[in-house]
């Protein structure tokens, strides 16, 4: 069986004047139908880059290297003709940006901005469209709908935008839903319920769902899996219950010790990762990782770590990997 979303070998590159950019370097993964994945890294990773390249969001300086593929069902996106892959946004993938100010259209209603996807991809009239409008806008919880699909953006607080977002991303009914960091600039009260809305929905409509975000502490309660990308490269990947039993690679161990905790003391100082991420115009050899990893030996400078499969599913890119024992 096939799975709902298969990436191979993806390659995404950028042209700049200083060179390319290789902000996506050979990921691969795939997506089980009513799965969710949590994608994690620090800024400048590569994960929003690979969200967009799946859903055929690039900028035109940008190109998708020769042998990359993205499967749906089996069929490769990539070699689709524009018409056949526009049927797919919508109705199959969508997406929610992180910022719901710059991605609604300022002066148009809500209510139009969830009708329209409805109107042109499952072909419903004006008045069945408002109303599957006001009962998604019900469905993500904002109160008295039919008044808030008069509304426009500027008329809403930021969590009730995104929470528009949420519903104009579900107007088509998706069976995959993409999340580029739904909560960001969001308070943490407000973080959390849309969070625990995302999951709730999810898992209500049988859909399968990617979750970006650059903290390991969102995705620990959010998700069945969990994959780890540093400087454009896929490093570890495993059920989120082992990836937090047991977590592998140097660097995702250095992303959960600088993840705050309840258990710690007031005024705790967070271990942060030293160094900074490589320049992708020009990535040092080996390890992208051992230019800050304090356990990096002579063969991590030298050879590219692959992906492994160390037992259960746990995959790990890493020469020296962690382990029971290690300080």
């Amino acid at each position: 069986m096939n799975p709902l979303l298969a990436v191979h070998d993806l390659h995404t590159v950028f042209r700049t004047p200083r060179g390319a950019v290789r902000a996506v370097d050979g990921v691969s993964f795939q997506l089980d139908e009513g799965e969710c994945l949590g994608i994690v890294g620090e800024s400048g990773s590569g994960k929003s880059v690979l969200v967009r390249t799946v859903m055929d969001l690039l900028p035109v300086t940008a190109s998708v290297g020769a042998g990359s593929r993205i499967e749906w069902r089996g069929r490769d996106i990539l070699s689709l003709p524009p018409a056949e892959a526009r049927k797919l946004w919508g109705p199959q993938l969508a997406m929610i940006f992180q910022d719901p100010a710059t991605s609604l259209n300022p002066v148009r209603r809500i209510g139009d901005q969830i009708a329209d996807p409805q109107r042109q991809h499952l072909g419903r009239g004006r008045k069945a469209a408002r109303e599957a409008a006001a009962d998604l806008l019900a469905q993500v919880g904002i109160a008295d709908p039919v008044r808030r699909l008069r509304q426009y953006p500027h008329e809403l607080s930021g969590g009730m935008r995104q929470r528009v977002m949420i519903a104009i991303a579900l107007s088509c009914e998706p069976r995959l839903l993409i999340a580029d960091e739904p909560t960001t600039a969001l308070d943490v009260t407000v973080q959390r319920q849309i969070l625990e809305l995302l999951r709730t929905l999810q898992q209500e409509r049988g859909m399968s769902m990617i979750l970006i975000s650059h903290d390991l502490g969102v995705v620990a309660g959010h998700t069945d899996r969990v994959a780890v990308m540093y400087a454009g490269r896929m490093v570890e990947s495993a059920e989120t219950k082992d990836l937090f039993r047991a977590v592998r690679h140097r660097y995702t161990d250095g992303l959960l010790r600088s993840t705050p905790r309840v258990e710690f003391a007031p005024h705790t100082r967070l271990e942060a990762i030293p160094g900074r991420p490589p320049d992708l115009v020009d990535p040092p050899p080996g390890c992208r990782f051992a230019p800050r990893c304090a356990h990096a030996l002579d063969r991590c400078r030298e050879r590219v770590p692959q992906l492994t499969d160390i037992g259960g599913g746990h995959l790990v890119a890493c020469h020296n990997p962690a382990g029971k024992g290690d300080a």
